[in-house]
Order: structure tokens, then C-alpha cells, then sequence
């Protein structure tokens, strides 16, 4: 019993003993100074003429670089600036940015540059050339494109603008709270109030400012519309109501105007005992806090408010004046799914009627103005197709179809899909695949949207394209690994990025010119930037220049099929100084379906889960990423089926030493590894990292992030087990890796953050127990302040990083001399 004790010890107090040389095998200094010179790229921006670039340069200490670079010529830095919160690329080549508590203008041709202090925000107004800076102090200054002030105010305590020629200001003064507006050349006082101005918002249609007034005496809230044009003001609701803020949505470009004024009481002392009930439908409040709401419309050309009550709990506009969404916050679903499951119901404010349109819908999109609605239903896993004013429902029948968009003139709502978008026609109730996107997953980029309920685990939204312009697609071949970009109208297409195997990762059109900026990365190149224009092809900037080493990468992608038929993907890389004529070792790597991850490009760094390609590939690895697709046998069976075909798919591959090969996942790769462990003989070790190991008792556990029981994961789900466990116990026993813990037959590294929110680290200790009971060759790491990822590029995150090179050298390479797994391995360790 006293040795259990020491041992159980040695494997908690391990990861303190870094400092004090049980970590020899690598030198940490020289590891250190080399990953810090890598970097990703990241917020790429493109002047409105195509001539500058800028983009942040990432590094894993410092994430605040910002780079300006010519678009005209390749690799030419113009600015390297630290700190930048936000940026614009003004007209004339100038780059005007704020920092922590500065502001600078930069004229790019001649590298003059003039220095706001004490700033607190920056605006633009392109259209008059124009750019603002708000100072800490509360003063306002506006300049124009020659740097000459044209005009400033005092005491500004907030700033609006569009952006393009408006801008507005609350400024108060002498117990008086006003809104001033920038008008030609000063700023004009345009409203006065003796309460407290709390907010103003530009519609989006521009023709009206809202502004949130609080009353001093109450705290009560009102909302006053003042028109930008004529300066009009209109008082919306019947005086000052308790709450806490005002949501504002304009109605039909501004015919009228929905008010949902909220609060969130206190909540109450929790009352001992605390109960629960077992079918409560309040989960996701307990969550969210309580929610009063009271909800207001303001017609504009009535000028008449009218308050809205449905008996719902919850109500959401439609872009309708007449029409609106009600629906209750109570659970339908027994949480069975991620997300809430609501009946939807339309309220007609006319009539003060509500009517049920839509049963157990999770996801819903209104089209504009309000005329249609569609919801995937949960009991029909169908999306269905509600009219409002005809009051005509239909189903669309088609299982693959998601991410509706509607046109904008209602003819048409475009479903995204794994394979292609399709269209379906309105009037004639036809579903139509666009053939030109046929076999390729593809997504639209040019959508207006706008979310108009988001909370609860819903997700209601208006989506919409102009339906007299061009279409923007991105298309993903998923066979071949290719991306393209491409502009679809009227049956056309125009290639704005032609197809290529790298992942690109940002894109940029200038709809005028017809310019095109990518970010693109490949398993063999760095990040860089391109442009397209006319068919050409030029590079702007390349990262990451000094690693000439990744040149010399090799991958291959394998497809193959698993004992069930299903064809799947692995990815293969090559040791980076690969040589024909030697054996290597292999380490494969799990998580889900990882092919799409070839076009990445691997660069080192002392990653969160404990996995780097880069740095297994330059010590002299293969290393493997199988596709791990799961079936009715359970998650842990379909990994093992499919970690086993792949490994049959490599025999044929003579450069790889069948008898040194690792396995190694995190989360949802960590339950797959631990898993394996415990039912394969074709590995000789395992490292498994914050991993879920007893799924019965996972099941029956609340999370302690989303404040929601755990069973959604396993029936709708990443463990995708499709029945409770009330329905199949045994599928749950017999694909938990705890099951058969003393099956383990080959040595396991654990892992764990003792902060996990996601994967208690009681998962990771009960798989230890197992295997200390069986005394079977393990050891633990309990990181003591990380949670579900380690921290990246922390102390813990090194640690970990050598510890797994380290770990597959001594099994992998052979390496024996490394004193804190020879502790282990060793008979006489203890």
C-alpha cells in the first residue's frame, strides 16, 4: 500500500520537476529561440485602389504587430507598427490607426507622420474626407484629407457614425445632455434633453437616430427617433419604463420601429436547500438569468406606439409591421439537443391574435420585409416554408440542404450544402441544384444579415442577397482538396479565384476593379498573400522567408475504406529530411476528420493539446491523421475500425517501421486513443490528453461551462450515439475506454488541466486508477492551472511539449536514458 502512495505522488508532482533536470533529452533555450521566430498572419486589409496591404503578424509572445506592405510590389514593408486596435486605409495613401492610448496618421508615399495623444476612439468619413479623433479628455477634433481641422466640440462622452459622411455626438454639459451633428464644416446642436442621454444608434437605414434617454429621477428608460433629414423628434412608448437597456430594430427601411425594453433582476440568495426538479424547462434560464422584456412599436407615419403583449415570453421582429415571432424560453426537447427547440408562433398586432406556424424549430431565417419564414424542424428534420400573409406552409424535401438565404425580392431562398447550392423556386415550389457547384461544398459570402434573436440556444436571423447582383461563392472540393472563389449571375460564372490546393484562409474583392486578395498556406509554404487581377497571379508578401527547411515537405493523402465500406482519408507526412533507403517511426495522430487539415501549413510551436506536426516531423517522424467517421457501433468501435484501416492502408509504405508506432489524440482524440489502448496490439505507446473516459458517467454529469447536462453530446452530438442510454446501455459500457482499462497493454501517457471546464480531470484520474489497480505501465500529468487546452506557449504547454517528444523517443527511437520515464519503466523505479 505504501508504494501505491509513493507512486501516486510521483505522478502528481511530476510536471514540477522540469527545473530540476529530468528533462535532458532537449535543449529548451536553443528550442525556445527557435520557435519564436515563426508567425501567422492574420486581419488582412486592401486599400480601396488596390495599392496597400496591411495584416497582423502573429507571433505566439506578441500578437500586436501590424505590417503595411505594397501590393505592387512583392515583399516591400513600408510600416511596422505595435499595438494597433483598429486601422483604416484612407484616400491619398494614407493609414490612419489607434493605439492603447495614441493615434496616428501615416502618409505612405513620404512617410510623414502626425500623433494624437490620449486618444480614446478614431472615426473616418471617407465620403468627405474627413477622419475624427476622440480624445480621453472628452474633446473632439475632425480633419480633413490636407490635415487642417475643420471643426471640434467638447465634452463628448459618445461618438456615431456610418462610416461614410455622418457623424453624431452625445455631449454633456451644465446638467444638460444634447446630440450635436457634424453639418458641412461645425457641429450643430440637434437635440436637447434635460434627462440623461444614455445612447444613440444609427438606424441602419440612416434616416433616423435613436437615442436612449434615462430618466434622473427613475432610472426609467425612453426612446426619442430623431430624424437625420428634417431633425424631427418623436417620443416612442408611453413615457419612462423600468429596464435596464432598449433593443432597437428598424422595421421595412424605416416604416417603423420595434422596442424591446429589458431588464435582468438580481438574482435571489440561493436558498437552502437549493432544489431541482426533474423536469424543469428552465435550464437554459438558470443560465442566462432571469429575462423581463416589454415590448413596444413605433409606427413612423402614424407616429403612434403601441405596447405588445403576446403571453409569450419572448417576442422577435421580422422586418414586418404587422407580423412577429413569439415563442416561449421553456425547453420542449428534455435537452436532448446543443441548442432549444421552440414552437414558433405569429403574433398579428392588428388583430392582437397568435397563431402557431412552426413546430420544434431550432434554427430559423425571415426573409426581408418580412413575408416569409423557414425553420428546420427538429421532429422533421425537415426545413419548412412558412408564407405569412397567404398563411401557406410547405416542406422542402431535401435532408442535406442548411444556411438559408432568401433573395432579396422573395423569388428564391439558396441552400448551402456539402454539395453545391440549391435554389429553390418560391412560386413553383421547385428544388434545383446549381450545376455548376455540383460535388463541392460551398458557402455564400456576399449575405446581409442580421440577427434578431440569439440567445437561449436559438439562432433566428434575416438573410438576404441582392438579387441583382452577382452571387460571391465559395466552393471546396472535397475529393480533390481544392478551394475556389467564384461570381455566379444570371446562370454565369465569372472565376475570381481559380481553383487551388492551398487553404486559403482570407479573401478580399474590390467589386470595382475586380482585384482579388487571398491569404493562402500550404502543407510545404508558408502563409502569403496573392492577388489576382485579369488571370494573373502575383505574390505580395511571403511569411515566415527563413523556413527553407519546409520546401523539402512531402504528403501524401490516402483514401481508403473501413470494414464497413466507408470510404474515408488519411494524411501522411514525411519525415522533413526523409531518406529512401531508412526505416522511420510513426505516430498517428486523432481527432475526427482531419483531411481538409492537409493545405495547413505546419509550423512549430508549444501547442495547447500537446500536438505539432512540425516539430514530430523534424525529429525523424512519420506522422499519420486519420479520418475518423463514426457509425451506429459507437464512437469508440468506428475509431478503432478506422485507426486499423488506416494502418492497413500503410503497409505498403516500406519506409515505415510497423513495429514503432504511436497513437496520440486530445478531447475527443484522447477518448479515441484511450479507447484503442484497450482493445489493439499494433501500437507500441499511447499519449492521451484531456480525454473523456467513462461515457455512463460523462452522460449523467452537467457541464460545468454551459451550466447543461452533458447527454446532448452523446445523442446529437460530437459521440454521435443516436440513442439514450436508457435505450442501449451496453452501446455506452462497452465503447467506454474505463470498461476494459486492464486490457491497456502497451505504456500510456495521461494528461489533464486540473481547471478543465469541458473534461473534468476526473476522467483522466478514474482511467489512472484503472490502470494502478491493474499495474499497468502509465503515467499522469495533472497540470495545475490549465484548463481543457493548456495555455499556449505557457510554462505548462512546454512542459508538456517536451515531455511528448520525449515520451515517443524512449518507446519510438529507443532512447532509454530519460529519468522521469525511467522511473516508470524501470523494475527497480520504486
Amino acid at each position: 500500500m505504501k508504494a501505491i502512495k509513493i507512486k501516486a505522488l510521483f505522478c502528481i508532482m511530476i510536471i514540477c520537476m522540469c527545473s530540476q533536470g529530468l528533462l535532458g533529452q532537449y535543449n529548451i533555450d536553443s528550442i525556445q529561440q527557435r520557435y519564436a521566430a515563426f508567425y501567422t498572419i492574420a486581419h488582412l486589409k486592401v486599400s480601396d485602389d488596390n495599392r496597400w496591404v496591411s495584416f497582423s503578424k502573429i507571433y505566439k509572445k506578441n500578437t500586436d504587430t501590424t505590417i503595411i506592405a505594397t501590393a505592387d510590389k512583392q515583399q516591400t514593408v513600408k510600416a511596422v507598427l505595435t499595438g494597433v486596435s483598429e486601422s483604416y486605409f484612407l484616400k491619398d495613401n494614407h493609414f490612419f490607426w489607434l493605439g492603447s492610448d495614441k493615434a496616428q496618421l501615416i502618409n505612405l508615399r513620404n512617410g510623414d507622420k502626425k500623433d494624437f495623444k490620449e486618444v480614446s476612439k478614431i472615426e473616418i468619413l471617407p465620403a468627405l474626407g474627413y477622419y475624427a479623433v476622440w480624445y480621453k479628455s472628452r474633446f473632439l477634433e475632425v480633419f480633413d484629407s490636407k490635415n487642417k481641422l475643420v471643426a471640434s466640440v467638447s465634452d463628448v462622452t459618445q461618438l456615431v457614425s456610418n462610416k461614410q459622411d455622418k457623424l453624431y455626438v452625445i455631449v454633456n454639459r451644465s446638467n444638460l445632455s444634447s446630440v450635436w451633428s457634424l453639418q458641412s464644416k461645425e457641429f450643430n446642436k440637434v437635440y436637447t434633453s434635460e434627462q440623461n442621454i444614455k445612447k444613440i444608434m444609427l438606424a441602419p437605414s440612416q434616416k433616423y437616430l435613436a437615442v436612449t434617454e434615462q430618466e434622473k429621477s427613475s432610472d426609467g428608460l425612453q426612446l426619442v427617433l430623431l430624424d437625420t433629414n428634417s431633425l424631427k423628434v418623436s417620443r416612442v412608448g408611453n413615457g419612462f419604463i423600468k429596464s435596464e437597456y432598449i433593443e432597437v430594430r428598424e422595421i421595412k427601411n424605416g416604416d417603423a420601429f420595434f422596442l424591446d425594453f429589458k431588464s435582468r433582476p438580481k438574482p435571489a440568495p440561493t436558498a437552502q436547500p437549493e432544489v431541482k426538479y426533474g423536469t424543469d424547462p428552465d435550464l437554459w434560464l438558470y443560465r442566462m438569468g432571469e429575462q423581463y422584456h416589454e415590448y413596444w412599436v413605433y409606427d413612423v407615419k402614424s407616429e403612434q406606439s403601441q405596447q405588445v403583449d403576446t403571453g409569450f415570453a419572448f417576442m422577435a421582429a421580422m422586418d414586418h409591421e404587422r407580423y412577429f415571432l413569439s415563442f416561449d424560453r421553456k425547453e420542449r426537447n428534455a435537452y436532448i439537443s446543443s441548442v432549444s427547440w421552440f414552437d414558433i408562433y405569429l403574433y398579428d398586432r392588428y388583430s392582437k391574435t397568435s397563431k402557431k406556424i412552426l413546430s420544434q424549430i431550432s434554427n430559423l431565417v425571415v426573409s426581408r420585409q418580412g413575408k416569409y419564414v423557414v425553420g428546420f424542424s427538429e421532429e422533421e428534420k425537415r426545413w419548412i416554408l412558412y408564407n405569412t400573409l397567404l398563411s401557406g406552409k410547405m416542406t422542402i424535401e431535401n435532408l442535406h440542404i442548411g444556411r438559408p438565404t432568401f433573395s432579396d425580392d422573395n423569388h428564391y431562398v439558396f441552400f448551402e450544402s456539402e454539395n453545391g447550392i440549391y435554389r429553390f423556386n418560391v412560386r413553383t415550389k421547385n428544388l434545383e441544384q446549381l450545376p455548376l457547384t455540383a460535388n463541392k461544398k460551398v458557402a455564400i459570402l456576399n449575405v446581409k444579415e442580421d440577427v434578431i434573436y440569439g440567445t437561449l440556444g436559438a439562432d433566428f436571423r434575416i438573410r438576404s442577397i441582392n438579387a441583382k447582383k452577382p452571387i460571391i461563392l465559395e466552393q471546396y472540393d472535397q475529393n480533390n482538396n481544392e478551394t475556389s472563389y467564384v461570381q455566379w449571375f444570371r446562370d454565369k460564372v465569372n472565376v475570381l479565384l481559380p481553383s487551388t490546393k492551398n487553404r486559403v484562409s482570407d479573401f478580399k474583392i474590390n467589386l470595382l476593379s475586380q482585384a482579388v486578395f487571398s491569404l493562402e498556406e500550404n502543407f510545404n509554404s508558408p502563409q502569403a498573400i496573392y492577388q489576382y487581377h485579369s488571370g494573373h497571379k502575383k505574390e505580395v508578401y511571403q511569411s515566415n522567408r527563413h523556413d527553407h527547411e519546409i520546401t523539402m515537405a512531402r504528403q501524401e493523402i490516402l483514401s481508403y475504406k473501413n470494414s464497413l465500406g466507408v470510404q474515408i482519408k488519411g494524411v501522411l507526412y514525411y519525415p522533413l529530411n526523409f531518406d529512401a533507403r531508412k526505416k522511420y517511426p510513426l505516430i498517428l495522430s486523432i481527432y475526427e476528420v482531419q483531411n481538409k487539415s492537409a493545405s495547413v501549413y505546419p509550423y512549430p510551436y508549444f501547442s495547447g493539446i500537446g500536438i505539432n506536426i512540425r516539430s514530430l516531423i523534424d525529429n525523424g517522424y512519420f506522422v499519420f491523421l486519420p479520418d475518423v467517421v463514426l457509425d451506429s457501433r459507437g464512437p469508440g468501435f468506428s475509431a478503432l475500425d478506422c485507426v486499423h484501416s488506416g494502418l492497413d492502408a500503410l503497409k505498403r509504405y516500406a519506409n515505415i517501421d510497423s513495429n514503432r508506432v504511436g497513437l496520440m489524440g486530445h478531447s475527443f482524440g484522447g477518448f479515441g486513443t484511450s479507447f484503442i489502448a484497450t482493445r489493439s496490439h499494433r501500437f507500441a505507446a499511447y499519449i492521451s490528453g484531456a480525454a473523456v473516459t467513462d461515457l455512463v458517467k460523462f452522460y449523467f454529469s452537467f457541464s460545468q461551462e454551459r451550466n447543461l447536462p452533458n447527454y446532448p453530446r452523446f445523442e446529437n452530438g460530437q459521440f454521435d450515439m443516436k440513442v439514450p442510454f436508457s435505450k442501449n446501455k451496453m452501446l455506452y459500457y462497452d465503447n467506454s475506454p474505463i470498461a476494459n482499462v486492464e486490457k491497456v497493454n502497451k505504456p500510456i501517457l495521461l494528461w489533464t488541466g486540473l481547471k478543465d471546464g469541458n473534461v473534468p480531470y476526473t476522467h483522466t484520474e478514474e482511467l489512472y486508477t484503472g490502470l494502478l489497480r491493474n499495474q499497468k505501465k502509465a503515467v499522469v500529468l495533472y497540470y495545475k492551472n490549465q484548463d481543457h487546452d493548456l495555455a499556449k506557449n505557457s510554462a505548462e504547454s512546454i512542459d508538456l511539449h517536451l515531455r511528448i517528444l520525449e515520451w515517443w523517443d524512449y518507446f519510438l527511437k529507443d532512447k532509454k536514458d530519460i529519468p522521469w520515464i525511467d522511473k516508470e519503466m524501470k523494475k527497480d523505479a520504486l
